[in-house]
């Protein structure tokens, strides 16, 4: 299937997810096996369907804006609740990202239920062999992981919806514990590794690489180093993937984000009609500001240190660009550092750009073969009581180093896979989450001082509250302990 297939589709999403309540649980008035469901084109369409409910709340292009919720960078801005999060006020009524990220992973959820009731009269229908009908069923029921993993890393205990739901009333359930809702991950996630084809990422579609390093980050979340050390190493064995050869490649899509053997999925977008505003918002109005903890954990040399950033000076909006050119941002970043990571910085074009002029359809990276390599090596860390001299652990850490720049190890302590961890995946949404699952949010955010000044972390924090407005669709949910 070509990249361009999920676009075709798109149209028949507003046909197939119309008028919902809040969560866009249940589609009031979804086409059905009576008009549609028909042919194999219908359940290509309904798939893309599913798959457009990735671009929401912190899933899409937003993902990069969560390290502004840690100690890597800093959000002037405060329409998103990011700030205030930072700052170590989180509330229930917070809204923003805390109740953007529970409404659409729940239409994620929703999306793959509502498929996945009508599939069985839809494969009968277009007669699909038993291969064909399991790939198909494996890429929603890898989706559906995504989304279900999404919220339960956020929010901790959340309600766990199996199938799809026909009324107001049946979605007023209470929260599952979380264990109960990752075994439902785990039986989605290892039907998609079983029957997603064993290929090269590059359709825009979910391979079986795809659901192997989301399986393997999701056992990593939970301390689960037997199967993040096993899922990795065959996803290694594997070769279908390996680093490339520039990280302007991995971000870009000019510059080589098609077929590129770095990405084991990714949230696709391609202009004109789908487009998002990464560059202008973190770029040109600087709502990512790097800080100064995260640029000193660099070595000068680090090809990433000169890739990633640039340093202006606090206050200032004025850098001298690749082309030997001045440039300027619309917002001068407090923090003296401008986000380069996510930017077309080769494009002499970009420079002349203000606001809404940005027509950004780069692909946002969700899985890459990067940090599977550091999941395997954390694996070996932690099984080696803080420390490994593993083969391939080495390895592995060697070559990105390499590609950074670096000099070669020859063993890897946990601080020193917790630092490459941060240098390497920086402004790809996973510092906040790596503080949580190692149990060190609170140390490092009590230590930190933004432009705003210092910031607080208390126990709660380590899980959202429901958003009050959930709370109202659903009496019966409980409240996380610590929020009001």
């Amino acid at each position: 299937m070509k990249k361009s297939f999920i676009y075709i589709f798109f149209t028949s999403l507003l046909i197939l997810m119309p008028g919902c309540n809040d969560m866009d649980l249940f589609p009031q008035d979804q086409l059905g096996p009576d008009n549609f469901w028909k042919t194999e084109l219908d359940i290509q369409s309904g798939i893309a369907g599913v798959y457009t409910k990735l671009k929401g709340g912190s899933m899409d292009w937003n993902r990069y804006g969560l390290d502004n919720i840690t100690d890597n960078s800093y959000s002037w801005t405060t329409w998103t609740g990011i700030a205030s999060i930072q700052s170590g006020s989180i509330e229930a009524t917070t809204g923003g990202i805390i109740s953007g990220s529970y409404k659409s992973g729940y239409e994620g959820v929703a999306a793959c239920n509502n498929f996945m009731k009508n599939y069985p009269v839809a494969k009968e229908n277009a007669k699909l062999s038993e291969e064909k009908a399991n790939a198909y069923e494996a890429e929603v029921r890898f989706l559906r992981a995504f989304f279900y993993f999404e919220l339960v890393r956020f929010y901790g205990d959340i309600p766990l919806y199996k199938e799809a739901i026909s009324s107001v009333e049946a979605s007023k359930i209470k929260q599952s514990p979380a264990s109960d809702v990752y075994d439902f991950i785990y039986q989605d996630i290892n039907f998609a590794i079983d029957h997603l084809p064993n290929v090269t990422y590059g359709s825009g579609h979910a391979v079986k690489g795809s659901a192997q390093a989301l399986k393997a980050r999701i056992a990593l979340f939970q301390g689960d180093w037997k199967t993040v050390e096993s899922v990795t190493r065959d996803l290694i064995q594997s070769n279908l993937f390996r680093l490339a050869d520039t990280y302007q490649s991995i971000f870009i899509k000019r510059e080589g984000q098609s077929n590129n053997p770095e990405i084991l999925f990714s949230i696709t977008y391609l202009n004109p009609d789908y487009r998002h505003d990464a560059e202008m918002v973190y770029y040109y109005q600087n709502e990512i500001a790097p800080m100064e903890d995260l640029m000193k954990c660099y070595e000068e040399n680090d090809t990433r240190l000169k890739e990633w950033y640039v340093f202006t000076g606090i206050g200032e909006k004025s850098f001298i660009n690749p082309f030997g050119e001045k440039a300027s941002t619309e917002q001068a970043p407090l923090t003296g550092w401008v986000l380069l990571k996510h930017m077309d910085k080769y494009r002499r074009e970009t420079y002349t750009y203000t606001n809404y002029d940005f027509r950004t359809d780069n692909d946002v990276i969700v899985l890459r073969y990067a940090d599977v390599y550091l999941m395997y090596i954390e694996a070996m860390v932690e099984q080696g009581n803080g420390t490994t001299t593993d083969a391939l652990a080495v390895k592995c850490m060697n070559e990105i180093r390499e590609r950074a720049g670096l000099a070669p190890v020859s063993s890897i302590s946990r601080d020193g896979l917790r630092l490459e961890r941060r240098r390497e995946l920086a402004f790809e949404g996973l510092r906040h989450f790596d503080l949580i699952r190692w149990k060190t949010a609170k140390n490092v955010m009590n230590s930190l001082v933004t432009p705003a000044g210092k910031c607080t972390f208390e126990d709660h924090m380590y899980v959202w509250p429901f958003p009050l407005s959930e709370m109202d669709v659903n009496p019966e949910l409980d409240q996380k302990p610590g929020y009001k």
